[in-house]
């Protein structure tokens, strides 16, 4: 499958996943807290990652139906339904 046809609505965070960019690398076994560190620096540096992020965070806020799967599906929700939240 294409890079650049997708489902929008479903995220996959499974490790080695190439066609997610919410997918760590192939091999990468942290924890949540790692995770959630290892999107941050890539949200930095990865513009396709900040697009589908902007795309899932706007969907969820229009109350659509996202797809999420992967060990990281937990914590990817929490980061989308705290998107841009002050702490």
């Amino acid at each position: 499958m294409s890079r650049y046809v997708f489902d929008v609505y479903c995220l996959d965070t499974t490790p080695g996943n190439l066609s997610s960019p919410f997918s760590p690398p192939q091999g990468w076994n942290g924890d949540d807290g790692e995770y959630k560190k290892w999107l941050r620096s890539k949200f930095k540096t990865d513009p396709e990652l900040r697009q589908r992020l902007g795309i899932a965070v706007r969907a969820h806020n229009l109350q659509r139906p996202l797809q999420l799967s992967g060990i990281y599906n937990v914590m990817l929700l929490d980061v989308i339904q705290n998107y841009g939240k002050r702490k």
